[in-house]
């Protein structure tokens, strides 16, 4: 295990205070690793120059400096934590990173499981047993310096990786590739150089730098030249659009599902029945739907919400608020079920990887935002942005809110638009012949169709 770090300079006038930030970092990366630390500078023509040690940063600070020059453009580093797997009692310069092939410079972070199984394939020799070490030969072997190139060269390798990688042949780029493992940059407008690295700590960013910190997508790749040119692209190339559609039978998520048929999905619906006081309503609204969509349904049986906590929305667990004809329902979180959009996530997520589907998808939308914490948005946006670190390797899961940014009167309009089943949807949180027509779902539904000018298709009580 490692941290990997990078530097690309589009302007070489400030390379001195560009090498003093740089050795900022490689200090605060022994977070990640004590072991050994590495950094290969590339200048304009091709030629490399480079220091390696054993120990940390810290304990050879001077070692740090005099690599980069005016003539710099890109510097690769690794700060290295051996692991158990691959431990070498004495160790040389030849077992720390980064690794330089005829063409590549490499630093990486992760495992390579089957980087034996390469070796034999490709005949590549290696003078440390180090896994790291076998992907510049590998990469001089594959990699035409192209990106389509380069994932499809990557695709032979089984584990996981954060790369920083180096083009001596083309010197004017730098490449960050990863597929779960993290890589971080931050572009220094006054120093004019993007830095890469392992951890956004360890860019030391106070909150008025002008410093632009990003985390890089996982799963890409993505190449930046001296130019300060942009090009990137999604380390797994998606051959289908199979998604998971989290539906309760309401609105949103009939409204969410149709729109991705439309949108050219291959659409299964997920209903949870967790003793709900709409369960049985629920469950025949959603199997309607699903037979109209001619779409696959599963359904998930689970009491957990019974253990979890208590709530009026569950049977037994108290009146439903239904005052000011529900529009206090509507604007304030009486019915919260503790935690369960994230647990109907996870387990989605979970079935998802297990069956091969490219995303999972919600009806979470802006109008229940402002209630309901797992509705907002954000969490949407944070949940897709952790489905990397809770799927396998290789298994990216998209994380979809097709009506993400609509209220329910937009939602409605929408449904009518693309022909979603309204007529067969159920909204109330009670459990009767009709819907009840004044707790929080009601008054909004209502209201959706009443400003749309149209009739709502479901009977009410009142």
């Amino acid at each position: 295990m490692c941290s990997v770090s990078g530097v690309i300079i589009f302007d070489n006038s400030n390379f001195d205070k560009i090498e003093k930030k740089f050795a900022q970092i490689m200090k605060k990366a022994e977070d990640r690793g004590r072991d050994s630390f590495g950094i290969v500078a590339i200048e304009k023509d091709g030629n490399v120059r480079s220091i390696r040690s054993l120990g940390k940063p810290s304990d050879y600070e001077e070692k740090l400096y005099g690599i980069f020059n005016e003539n710099t453009n890109v510097v690769i580093a690794n700060n290295r934590a051996e692991p158990t797997t691959e431990y070498i009692n004495k160790k040389s310069e030849k077992d720390i990173q980064p690794f330089e092939g005829g063409r590549y410079v490499v630093s990486h972070n992760g495992i390579i499981a089957n980087d034996n199984e390469i070796e034999r394939k490709y005949g590549i020799h290696r003078q440390t047993k180090i896994d790291s070490a076998i992907i510049p030969p590998f990469l001089d072997k594959l990699w035409d310096g192209s990106l389509e190139s380069l994932r499809k060269s990557l695709s032979e390798i089984k584990g996981s990786f954060a790369f920083i990688l180096g083009d001596k042949k083309r010197p004017d780029r730098i490449f960050a590739v990863q597929n779960f493992k993290p890589i971080y940059m931050a572009y220094d407008f006054s120093l004019k150089a993007a830095f890469f690295s392992s951890l956004d700590d360890y860019f030391d960013v106070k909150p008025f730098d002008p410093v632009n910190v990003k985390k890089l997508d996982p799963y890409s790749i993505v190449e930046i030249t001296k130019d300060m040119k942009i090009n990137q692209i999604p380390l797994i190339s998606k051959l289908s659009k199979r998604a998971l559609v989290i539906a309760s039978g309401g609105l949103d998520s009939t409204v969410a599902a149709t729109k991705l048929i439309r949108d050219g999905y291959d659409v299964t619906l997920i209903h949870f029945n967790y003793n709900h006081k709409a369960e049985e309503k629920e469950r025949e609204a959603v199997r309607k739907i699903s037979e109209y969509l001619n779409v696959k349904l599963i359904e998930m049986d689970t009491n957990i919400f019974k253990i979890i906590g208590h709530t009026s929305l569950l049977k037994n667990g108290g009146e439903i608020i239904k005052d000011r004809m529900g529009e206090e329902g509507a604007e304030f979180a009486h019915e919260w079920v503790p935690a369960r959009n994230s647990i109907f996530m996870t387990i989605a997520l979970g079935i998802a990887e297990a069956e091969g589907y490219d995303a999972v998808a919600t009806g979470i939308n802006l109008e229940e935002s402002g209630a309901y914490p797992d509705n907002e948005m954000e969490f949407i946006r944070l949940f897709d942005k952790l489905s990397p670190y809770v799927t396998g390797p290789n298994k990216k899961i998209d994380i979809l809110m097709p009506v993400g940014n609509l209220v329910k009167h937009e939602i409605v309009k929408l449904g009518v638009e693309i022909g979603a089943p309204l007529h067969l949807t159920w909204s109330c949180y009670e459990g009767g012949n009709k819907h009840c027509g004044r707790c929080g779902p009601c008054y909004m539904r209502k209201t959706a169709f009443k400003i749309n000018g149209l009739k709502d298709p479901v009977e009410y009580e009142s």
